[in-house]
């Protein structure tokens, strides 16, 4: 399924409605069986963002040279890629039992939708700080400043999407929000473990 340029426009248009708490952002979404699935194919515009993190990881492990090419490296490749994967898919997995047992199988379509297109908005947003270390053009200080700033925009408008597709309060909106974090934060671990 291929994403077209005026969905990915919508989407996002319907993501900074959602951050702005108009609930009728929801409406640029496809919330068809065709929009559910063109959804998870929108992890590709993430790829600047999985460079992004290749990069970062080679930084982190020590190996950036400037005789070497950024993608010299199989495993890292294989685990930054499997592990972009694995974050971007954890929540909507985990949703499944979710949805379920509160009754809210109706709501999870539309939730994995907007849920996989504010992913992809924020893996593009998120990898901005890091680049920006990794080029020099900012101090680890100022990025990882820019990457909490970031991050708070981005766990606000999942909290806001959340509450309005699940149509749950906003302290369950939370719960699901801490979730996802918390997935992330176990791909990010065995990510990490993998790579030494």
């Amino acid at each position: 399924m291929i994403v077209t340029a005026d969905e990915v426009n919508r989407s996002f248009r319907g993501a900074v409605d959602l951050l702005n708490s108009r609930v009728e952002g929801l409406k640029a979404f496809d919330m068809s069986e065709h929009g559910f699935w063109r959804s998870f194919a929108a992890i590709l515009l993430t790829l600047p963002a999985y460079v992004v993190s290749i990069a970062f990881e080679r930084l982190r492990l020590g190996l950036i040279q400037p005789d070497r090419t950024l993608l010299d490296s199989f495993w890292i490749d294989l685990v930054v890629a499997l592990g972009h994967l694995a974050g971007f898919i954890a929540l909507p997995v985990a949703m499944i039992w979710i949805a379920r047992a509160f009754r809210l199988t109706d709501r999870y379509v539309p939730f994995v939708i907007v849920t996989n297109w504010i992913t992809v908005l924020g893996l593009l947003v998120l990898s901005v700080p890091a680049m920006l270390l990794l080029l020099g053009w900012a101090t680890p200080a100022l990025a990882s400043l820019f990457g909490l700033s970031f991050s708070i925009i981005v766990l606000r408008l999942q909290w806001f999407a959340t509450k309005a597709t699940l149509g749950v309060p906003g302290l369950a909106a939370f719960a699901v929000v801490l979730l996802g974090l918390v997935l992330n934060s176990f791909v990010g671990t065995i990510m990490r473990g993998l790579l030494g």
